[in-house]
């Protein structure tokens, strides 16, 4: 029985961090993250798609919004970063690190599902075994009771 208690004591350590609001953080966090897409949507489509101001502003002379950008990125930073720049800002780069994010946060939420089962399953084990112990001194307190009751009165 000792044996068996300090083997699952053991070997089965449960998880540091306790997943009892891990769904609601998942949710949370998710929501966030679709807000925060949602908020850069038409930024990111006023930056890219539409045509500035010909008279003034600071786009004035430009075709695009994001020449500025890349102008900037040109002009000023070394050509090495300019490189990372244009590799980065590549859709064939961006949507599979996106999916890769999404996937990140699904297996995330997938394995902390998987450790608060395997930590509820301990606590079950561990409280039959602590309730059959009980059970089994009980049962033999009660053998002794009867057998010294029996050597008393005979």
């Amino acid at each position: 029985m000792y044996y068996q208690c300090w083997a699952v004591m053991s070997c089965n350590v449960p998880h540091e961090r306790v997943f009892k609001a891990s769904k609601s953080n998942n949710f949370y966090m998710g929501l966030l993250l679709l807000v925060l897409f949602l908020s850069l949507l038409p930024v990111v489509y006023t930056i890219m798609t539409l045509p500035p101001s010909s008279d003034c502003g600071p786009f004035s002379g430009r075709a695009q919004m994001y020449d500025v950008v890349m102008e900037t990125i040109e002009k000023d930073l070394p050509a090495f970063i300019g490189n990372i720049f244009t590799y980065a800002t590549n859709p064939g780069l961006i949507i599979p690190a996106v999916l890769l994010m999404v996937l990140a946060i699904y297996y995330l939420n997938a394995t902390s599902k998987n450790y608060q089962n395997a930590n509820l399953e301990l606590k079950r084990k561990m409280s039959k075994h602590l309730l059959n112990k009980s059970h089994n001194k009980l049962h033999g307190l009660t053998l002794c009771a009867i057998i010294v009751f029996n050597m008393i009165f005979e």
